[in-house]
């Protein structure tokens, strides 16, 4: 695998495996406006913008709902459990203290807020500091796979697209990486996506 100076990540199913926690907050937020989730599209809701899930699922369209679904999000997000059934895919702190060592820039572009990634990162005693820039969703007015996540990451790192790769699980976080013009990795942790990437990984220190 070629080595790039700076390496941008996903979060949830990348860095983190975060699915049993993302279950209990995308059923009770979607519990609180009318809306069951089906069986096992939690991934897919973990894999797209909040309120693209949400009008997939047909969420009520007025603003109060919309409101509620939002704040009940965030508070689940905040639950103590949640946090305690969010786990670091086993090489995970490995690779990530290698890259740093090796002076890599490391970096997460995430659908997800960046006060949660950083207390899930406190909460599995991961080093916030070995990251120069998270950007959550709320950095940028539009998200995944518009590239303007990943442009941001650039512009708070002041630095090109030359020798960048982002890191992602999802075919939207490929997309991402394209239409940004960064290189794509794709973790494929389930064998799902076949030759859909042109790098693909099943686990993380292929990186190394």
């Amino acid at each position: 695998m070629k080595e790039f100076d700076t390496y941008l990540f996903d979060f949830d199913g990348t860095l983190v495996d975060s699915y049993e926690s993302l279950v209990k907050v995308f059923e009770g937020a979607y519990q609180k406006v009318g809306v069951k989730v089906p069986h096992g599209y939690t991934l897919r809701l973990m894999r797209c913008p909040l309120y693209v899930g949400y009008q997939e699922l047909n969420g009520p369209e007025d603003e109060e709902s919309k409101k509620i679904f939002g704040e009940e999000i965030i508070r689940l997000l905040d639950d103590p459990e949640v946090l305690k059934a969010t786990k670091a895919y086993k090489e995970v702190k490995e690779v990530l203290s290698t890259l740093f060592s090796k002076g890599k820039r490391l970096g997460i572009v995430t659908s997800n807020s960046s006060k949660h990634v950083r207390e899930v990162l406190s909460f599995l005693n991961m080093d916030e500091k070995m990251f120069s820039v998270i950007v959550g969703n709320e950095a940028t007015k539009k998200h995944k796979p518009n590239p303007d996540p990943i442009y941001k990451a650039l512009e708070i790192l002041n630095i090109g697209k030359e020798n960048v790769c982002y890191v992602g699980d999802a075919i939207d976080d490929m997309n991402t990486a394209l239409n940004a013009k960064v290189t794509p990795i794709l973790v494929d942790r389930l064998f799902e996506h076949g030759n859909s990437c042109e790098l693909t990984i099943y686990t993380l220190d292929e990186l190394l």
